[in-house]
């Protein structure tokens, strides 16, 4: 850990003088990065926050240990977990509210967010000779794409179709082996007709 100084602690409140808007931020994250973050909401992962101080502090994140496709909480916990063990071991007096950062709602990624960019810029004085950002993160893209719309999708292509009580017994009360016939009715002949009005037919043959 290439570290010879004792890093600046900020505080940030709603009294903080200096602050920015939200594309502001992305745009000073996304240059920084080389990415194209595109809502605050997603700085939810921590990806961006444990690159951003790898470029502040090199080699004090494992960036092998960073998820930057993050499908599951889990993978937003874990990196959180890893900028907070990074905060403990470089003594940045600061707590992460990482229940809360997880849940993706803007004003908590928002306050964070400034409170990090006021830490960075009170502590960042130049890029380390030859550091590209793109390299240490072996190329890899910030992917936030939770499971449970995934679920959704999943349950959305093996719908099943339920068909009506009424219908299902009948259909099961069939013979599997029936299948369906034309029947065809015999012309009424003339005897016939005749016994069914009757009367006798002139056509019959006498013993």
């Amino acid at each position: 850990m290439a570290l010879n100084r004792r890093l600046i602690n900020v505080i940030s409140t709603n009294n903080t003088k200096t602050t920015w808007s939200r594309q502001s931020i992305l745009s000073w994250c996304n240059q920084f990065l080389s990415t194209d973050i595109p809502k605050i909401d997603d700085l939810c992962t921590g990806a961006a926050y444990c690159c951003l101080m790898d470029m502040l502090v090199p080699d004090c994140i494992n960036l092998n240990k960073v998820k930057f496709k993050c499908y599951l909480e889990n993978h937003y916990i874990n990196n959180l977990a890893l900028l907070q063990q990074c905060f403990n071991k470089l003594k940045i007096n600061k707590s992460i509210p990482i229940h809360k950062l997880v849940r993706g709602k803007f004003q908590d990624n928002y306050e964070f967010a400034v409170w990090f960019r006021l830490f960075f810029e009170a502590n960042f004085h130049k890029l380390p000779e030859g550091y590209d950002a793109m390299v240490r993160r072996n190329y890899q893209t910030f992917t936030k794409e939770l499971k449970s719309s995934m679920q959704k999708v999943q349950r959305a292509d093996t719908t099943v179709a339920i068909t009506p009580k009424g219908t299902r017994e009948r259909a099961h009360s069939r013979d599997p082996t029936m299948t369906e016939q034309t029947v065809r009715v015999a012309p009424i002949t003339g005897i016939a007709r005749a016994r069914a009005i009757g009367g006798q037919s002139t056509n019959l043959n006498r013993c």
